[in-house]
């Protein structure tokens, strides 16, 4: 295929996408209001709209084990998943989980080391003498093996873990949750090219990583995308369930598309304190008492020092650039051997490496900007829950 060829294709898939993306947009929540029940309207009114929002659309997955974003959050009867994206902000809203006390189930939990990988029950265990608030169950929802062990011993019925991480949702959701126990999903979501150059250069190093890769030293970034990448339209090819080296097509991104406008909360890693203060509305968590203080501070600083940095000088910003991008690309799965920051050089939008990169994510990045959108929305929905909160508390 020449490359002209490729570029009319791509542009083709654009122009259809965008098509369906009118559709399935949600820009109409805000012209019914500020509520919860006008979100509900809002809803009708685009299914009454395009029999596309059938939910029949949905996988029996997304369908029956999992609440709608709409449906009002409450932990006693539902579970957060959350889907760790790899290198899109997961590890650190698992500290930030970590540091407010919440029970978590992740790859540490059945490490040998803490000698709960052979229990035939869901044991919770604290692992750290030193840090008590971090709490694990004795299982790892992070492989599918563990995800199959995690739904023979109950994880979900048992009501011993507050959160569970995963890094393949469709698996996870379809094994561990029944229309009996359903799941919430949460979700930090990354622009697919910088998250590509991110891994480039992170598994570059990360010895401790079981995807490390130091053949990749010294390869130009280019040659990586066109010849060693194998998770090109990675977002797509996990929500759909589809292997990494299985083609995906339009019909792949409408249902990811769907499956995520109607079951996620999503989040933004270029936003990481307000989608983590929305993930907290949803978890039944704030910021405000003083544990949730401390863990905002230390994860988010204080608006002191937001404000601070207004008055910051060129080199200042150019400083604290570095260090956004150092704390971005610390994603080193679970904290064993973190060598701290990761920097590296970043690409251009626009530039041929990053458009290399971005055509052949192009359904990613459909489904990306998309998202961005959503994230918009779903603040209408998010800030009613939290005004119903607010009022059953002072009832």
């Amino acid at each position: 295929m020449t490359k002209h060829t490729r570029q009319i294709r791509i542009l083709s898939v654009v122009g259809l996408v965008c098509i369906i993306g009118y559709v399935f947009n949600v820009r109409s929540i805000n012209s019914f209001g500020n509520t919860l029940g006008n979100a509900f309207g809002a809803r009708r009114f685009l299914a009454g709209l395009d029999p596309y929002l059938d939910s029949s659309l949905l996988p029996p997955w997304a369908q029956n084990n999992l609440v709608d974003v709409t449906e009002f959050p409450d932990p006693t009867r539902e579970t957060a998943l959350f889907w760790h994206v790899p290198k899109s902000g997961g590890t650190t809203a698992k500290r930030v989980y970590e540091c407010l006390g919440q029970t978590l189930a992740n790859r540490l939990g059945a490490d040998p080391r803490f000698g709960h990988d052979q229990d035939e029950e869901i044991v919770v265990f604290h692992p750290f003498a030193t840090e008590p608030e971090i709490k694990f169950v004795n299982v790892d929802t992070t492989t599918k093996a563990g995800v199959v062990r995690a739904a023979r011993l109950g994880l979900v019925p048992s009501g011993k873990v507050d959160m569970i991480f995963t890094t393949d949702v469709n698996f996870a959701t379809e094994h561990l949750f029944d229309p009996d126990h359903k799941g919430r999903i949460l979700a930090l979501f990354r622009n697919p090219v910088d998250r590509a150059v991110s891994k480039f250069y992170y598994l570059q190093t990360a010895t401790w990583e079981r995807t490390f890769k130091p053949e990749w030293q010294g390869m130009g970034i280019v040659e990586w995308a066109t010849q060693h990448n194998i998770d090109e339209n990675f977002l797509v090819k996990k929500i759909v369930g589809k292997k990494l080296q299985d083609p995906v097509d339009v019909g792949d991104l409408v249902n990811a598309k769907e499956i995520i406008r109607r079951r996620f909360i999503v989040g933004l890693m270029v936003d990481m304190e307000e989608s983590i203060s929305r993930f907290n509305v949803i978890l039944g968590l704030n910021f405000e008492d003083t544990k949730g203080k401390a863990c905002k501070k230390q994860f988010f600083g204080d608006k002191k020092e937001k404000k601070g940095d207004k008055k910051e000088k060129k080199g200042d910003k150019e400083e604290k650039k570095e260090e956004v991008t150092a704390d971005a690309n610390a994603e080193n799965g679970e904290g064993e051997g973190n060598p701290g920051a990761n920097p590296h050089p970043t690409l251009e939008e626009g530039s041929p490496e990053y458009n290399v990169i971005a055509e052949r994510n192009a359904l990613d990045m459909i489904l990306y900007n998309y998202i961005t959108l959503l994230f918009s929305e779903q603040k209408v929905v998010i800030d009613a829950y939290a005004s119903m909160q607010e009022q059953n508390v002072q009832l």
